[in-house]
C-alpha cells in the first residue's frame, strides 16, 4: 500500500471527517500510514464469523522480530468525535497475560497513547494517559468486560478532546452497552492533533524487553465498518450496531472488576495504585455494574499506610449503583398510621349511629 512515511507532511496533513471504511474495496488505500514491525501483514479478506463481505485481517507471528502491525487515520483537528469500529478476536486467539493494544489513539509526539484499546488476559481494558502542564505523565486503566472469542464486537467511543481550555470527555460502548467513562483531561495538549491507529501492537514483544521467540501462538485479529464522526459534545447516544448482519452469539454482560494492583506500561518508574470505580453497563441509565479502574502516576509510590486516591481529573467513581431508596420505611411507616387513623374514625363514627337509633 502507498501509505506515508510518518514524518512526512503527507501522513501530518488532517484527515477527511467524516471517515468510513469497510474495505469492500479490497485495500487499505483509505489509510494514510501503516506500521509493520518484523514480518506481520495487513491484507483485506472474507469477513469471519458469517458476517459477510470483507474485513481487514492483521496477523503478527512471534518470531523475535514482530511486535506491531497497524494502520492509521489521517489526523484531526482538537474537537469532539464519534470513532466506531467492528473486531474479531478468533476463537483460536491464545490468552496473554500482558496487553495486546488492538486500537490506540495518539495526540502528542513521543509520548504514551492518550487512549488505548487492548486484550489482558481474558478481558479488554483501556488505558488513558493525559498530562498537564509541566506535571507526570498520569494515567487511569479501565476494565471493560470478559473478552469474548469468535464474535464481531461493534465499539462506539465519543471522545471530547481535552485543551488548555476545553475539559475533555471520554464515554464508551460496546454492542450499544456502555461499558466506560473517563471525565477530564485525555491528552498531552500539544499542538498535534490525535490520530486512530488498528490492529496489533504488543510492546512486550520488543526484543528490548528481553522477549523469548517462539513462546506464543500467532495474533490474528480483524477489523471491519470504521467510522470517525464529527459529534456535538453533549452528545449520549451509542453509534449504530454493525451494517451487516453477523452469526454471534449475545454480549455476556462483563462480571464485577476487583481492585488490583496493575504496573503502568508507560514508565518503568510509574507507580500504579488500584481503587474501585463504576461503569454503566446497560442501555438504560436505570442499572449499572461495578468496574474496574486503577490509576498510575509517573512518580515515587505513596508512602506506607497512605491510600488509593483518583487521578487528577478523573471520575474513577463514575456512576453509583442504584439501589432501595433510604426513605421507603418513612413512607411506608407514614402510610401505616393513616391507614390506622382512617381505620378508628370509621369505628367512632358507627358507635354514635348505633347510640342514636338506640
Amino acid at each position: 500500500m502507498g501509505a506515508a512515511p510518518a514524518g512526512t507532511a503527507a501522513a501530518k496533513a488532517p484527515g477527511p471527517v467524516p471517515f468510513s471504511d469497510g474495505f469492500e474495496s479490497g485495500g487499505t488505500s483509505l489509510w494514510p500510514r501503516k506500521g509493520i514491525e518484523g514480518t506481520g501483514t495487513v491484507a483485506v479478506t472474507t469477513a469471519p464469523g458469517g458476517r459477510g463481505g470483507r474485513a481487514a485481517r492483521f496477523t503478527m507471528p512471534d518470531d523475535g522480530r514482530s511486535f506491531r502491525s497497524e494502520i492509521a487515520t489521517g489526523r484531526v483537528p482538537y474537537g469532539s468525535y464519534r470513532y466506531s469500529f467492528s473486531n474479531y478476536l478468533p476463537g483460536d486467539w491464545t490468552s496473554y497475560e500482558y496487553m495486546t493494544i488492538v486500537s490506540q489513539w495518539h495526540g502528542g509526539t513521543g509520548t504514551v497513547p492518550a487512549i488505548a484499546l487492548a486484550v489482558k488476559g481474558g478481558r479488554w481494558v483501556m488505558d488513558t494517559h493525559w498530562k498537564v502542564g509541566s506535571g507526570p505523565v498520569t494515567g487511569l486503566k479501565h476494565d471493560l468486560g470478559d473478552a469474548t472469542l469468535g464474535r464481531w464486537n461493534r465499539w462506539t467511543f465519543d471522545v471530547t478532546w481535552s485543551t488548555g481550555t476545553t475539559p475533555g470527555s471520554l464515554t464508551v460502548w460496546r454492542d450499544g452497552v456502555r461499558v466506560g467513562s473517563h471525565q477530564g483531561p485525555n491528552s498531552y495538549h500539544q499542538d498535534t492533533a490525535p490520530y486512530h491507529k488498528i490492529g496489533l501492537y504488543r510492546p512486550n514483544w520488543k526484543a528490548s524487553k528481553g522477549h523469548v521467540k517462539g513462546g506464543t501462538a500467532p495474533v490474528v485479529i480483524y477489523y471491519d465498518d470504521v467510522t470517525v464522526t464529527a459529534l456535538s459534545p453533549a452528545s449520549d447516544t451509542p453509534g449504530p450496531p454493525p451494517g451487516r448482519p453477523t452469526a454471534t452469539k449475545p454480549p455476556a454482560a462483563p462480571a464485577p472488576g476487583r481492585p488490583t494492583a496493575s504496573a503502568s506500561v508507560s514508565s518503568s518508574t510509574s507507580a500504579t495504585t488500584s481503587a474501585p470505580a463504576s461503569s454503566s453497563v446497560s442501555p438504560s441509565p436505570s442499572a449499572s455494574v461495578t468496574g474496574t479502574a486503577s490509576a498510575t502516576v509517573a512518580a515515587a509510590p505513596p508512602s506506607s499506610g497512605s491510600t488509593s486516591a483518583a487521578a487528577p481529573g478523573s471520575d474513577m467513581t463514575h456512576l453509583a449503583s442504584p439501589g432501595p431508596s433510604s426513605r421507603l420505611p418513612l413512607v411506608l411507616g407514614f402510610c401505616g398510621v393513616l391507614l390506622g387513623a382512617g381505620a378508628l374514625l370509621a369505628v367512632r363514627s358507627r358507635g354514635k349511629a348505633r347510640r342514636r337509633t338506640g
